[in-house]
């Protein structure tokens, strides 16, 4: 890990230990719009959770002049089935959200993202921060955003290839006809049509939070691994078998493994 990353990972266990928010001038918190309300409460207005964006605006403000993209960040808020728009993506600027649909790893979950791991081969998603450090094309999915896991939850984003991407099994038509989402091995899998718009906007440093209300907490005391108790209830219709172009490999079978 580089120094950079190094010094940014520290000041996430700092930022997310202080119960009160930041009170200087050039705070986010502090931060209005054209129209004199605060960026904050504009952004949690279009259904962004109160604590996720709150450890993001810490980010910011505990680690001035370390972020590149000072208007995008990133929140996938894996609180929310994979049938939902839930990934966030904040204009820092004028308090606009976009959301989208994105994929988990295939043993984190059917419908729910249930279990998280920062271990090679568990094909589950990962919890903390990431930061965005430019693009390339995979030879598997196309253009592709890199992502540097910069918590002990997921610091082993980049010996996972975990990044973000675009795949066809994300999509309303491939919930309707599966009642829901395509799983990836752990990578944030976003809509084809979606995935040029993202990259461009978020390769030149941007933040990106991956989190769950239940386990983030969870995520900073047991790094390596987080579930969920109890196992996941499946509405009836729903595809629990791997769908080819899914992560996973050709003989994965998800109902034979626990969640």
């Amino acid at each position: 890990m580089g120094s950079f990353a190094r010094v940014f990972s520290l000041w996430i266990f700092l930022a997310v230990d202080l119960i009160a928010t930041t009170a200087w001038a050039d705070s986010l918190f502090n931060r209005r719009l054209g129209n004199g309300r605060f960026l904050f409460d504009v952004v949690m207005e279009q259904g962004v959770s109160r604590e996720p964006l709150d450890l993001i605006f810490r980010m910011y403000d505990y680690n001035e002049g370390r972020i590149p993209n000072l208007t995008y960040t990133v929140l996938v808020d894996y609180s929310r089935p994979s049938t939902e728009k839930r990934l966030f993506l904040i204009n820092l600027s004028n308090g606009s959200v976009e959301k989208f649909y994105v994929a988990h790893g295939i043993r984190s979950g059917i419908i729910e993202t249930r279990s998280f791991s920062n271990l090679p081969d568990s094909w589950k998603s990962s919890l903390g921060f990431y930061f965005a450090k430019g693009s390339y094309v995979s030879s598997k999915n196309g253009i592709s955003l890199y992502l540097d896991g910069i918590d002990r939850s997921n610091n082993n984003a980049k010996l996972r290839t975990i990044v973000l991407h675009g795949a066809s099994y994300v999509s309303e038509d491939f919930i309707q006809r599966n009642g829901r989402l395509g799983w990836s091995e752990g990578c944030f899998a976003v809509g084809l049509e979606y995935v040029n718009y993202l990259i461009n906007l978020l390769q030149n440093g941007s933040l990106l939070l991956s989190y769950h209300k239940d386990l983030i907490g969870f995520s900073r005391r047991y790094p390596s691994e987080q579930a969920m108790v109890g196992d996941e209830v499946v509405p009836p219709g729903v595809n629990t078998n791997r769908t080819p172009g899914e992560g996973g490999g050709l003989d994965w079978i998800p109902s034979a493994v626990s969640f």
